[in-house]
């Protein structure tokens, strides 16, 4: 059967690294591939690959399950246990019979697996998804990257400065044999206090991304979650709604429509989760702009509604939504480092629950749902 070509021209030329003990299977997909246009390394086991891996980084790579010397999942361990290599998309290859090579593959981090004897254009499909999700995982990490670079440095480097400021003020007036007086000490205290509440702010987000990112990680390597009971009670929410509220001096710009419940969560987040998407809204929506947050039962799950009649956001900025990415910036003053909302999403995964950003049917503003499960 001829196989047809992808449409893969968002990739230049990609490299597979083929490990496959049969000769005959090798060539065909060596073969097939390079009529793809794709660059093709073969090799004849997992022994081979190692050593090709140390000379080339392929786009991605083709293994065989049993081959003589080094199989295809001590490849794979190998691969994932490389920081160079660990996203490097892994597809197994294993004959139709061979269902408990499939899962153990899948399990140990595989990211695909084509059973023998193949279709040709299953396997170029099965390879330009993998070679297309692991371009799209790249454009993230490059625009993390880009962000840590340049948000990073202003968003540390302002509340230092205030502290860093006052704080000379103060040694200076000593040395001077100065005093402050009364009314300044508590200003001096007050501008001091607002940065050291914002760097720890900052410092919790990274703690509780990174954790959210292992545990992520778990699940997609099928070690299930630890979650434990959490009782949320409407006056908790209102506190949660008080405290956002006041921070942008808007005290009295959310309504509250809540009934007591209890969820399954992770043990660490949740009201951090929370007050993110509360401060989104009015971040982003102007005083006396009613946010609208409800909390209730639904179809066993508890749903968590907020809703703001701020600027909103395209199609195109809710699709790209990552961590550590504003949108708007270069036409917005905004603090923070971009991660309320990924941290929202990445907690409900983790719960088995979902989280939504939606523009609302009015054609402004934005409703945020966060549904975790009930019991």
């Amino acid at each position: 059967m001829k196989a047809t070509t992808p449409s893969i021209d968002t990739i230049n030329v990609p490299t597979i690294l083929i490990a496959e003990d049969d000769e005959l299977v090798r060539q065909i997909t060596e073969e097939t591939l390079r009529a793809a246009g794709m660059r093709v390394i073969s090799v004849h086991d997992g022994q081979e690959a190692q050593e090709a891996l140390k000379e080339v980084r392929p786009d991605l790579i083709l293994s065989d399950v049993r081959m003589p010397r080094c199989d295809g999942f001590e490849l794979l361990r190998r691969v994932r246990r490389d920081p160079e290599q660990e996203r490097t998309p892994f597809i197994i290859m294993s004959a139709k019979a061979e269902t408990a090579d499939q899962r153990m593959g899948m399990s140990l981090g595989a990211d695909d697996y084509v059973v023998k004897p193949y279709d040709p254009d299953d396997l170029l499909k099965a390879i330009e998804v993998r070679l297309r999700r692991a371009a799209a995982i790249n454009d993230i990490l490059k625009e993390q990257h880009r962000f840590l670079m340049r948000v990073l440095p202003h968003e540390l480097r302002s509340p230092l400065t205030v502290i860093i400021g006052y704080a000379d003020l103060m040694i200076n007036m000593g040395k001077c044999g100065e005093f402050l007086k009364p009314e300044d000490m508590v200003d001096y205290g007050q501008h001091i206090e607002r940065s050291g509440a914002r760097l720890l702010r900052m410092a919790n987000d990274l703690s509780l991304w990174s954790w959210l990112e292992a545990k992520d990680t778990a699940v997609r390597l099928g070690i299930a979650p630890q979650l434990e009971p959490q009782f949320l009670t409407a006056s908790m929410i209102n506190r949660w709604c008080e405290d956002v509220a006041t921070t942008y001096s808007r005290p009295i710009d959310y309504t509250l429509d809540a009934v007591d419940g209890r969820v399954m969560a992770p043990p660490l987040g949740l009201e951090r989760v929370i007050s993110h998407i509360l401060d989104n809204a009015f971040k982003f929506s102007l005083p006396s702009m009613t946010v609208q947050v409800s909390a209730r039962h639904r179809e066993g799950t508890y749903e968590i509604v907020v809703t703001d009649l701020g600027r909103g956001m395209s199609d195109d900025e809710l699709a790209k939504i990552s961590v550590m990415r504003q949108f708007g910036r270069d036409r917005f003053e905004q603090q923070g480092i971009g991660m309320g909302l990924v941290l929202a999403r990445n907690f409900a995964r983790i719960a088995g629950g979902s989280f939504s950003l939606e523009r609302n049917a009015i054609g402004v503003g934005l409703t945020a749902k966060l549904s975790l499960p009930s019991f």
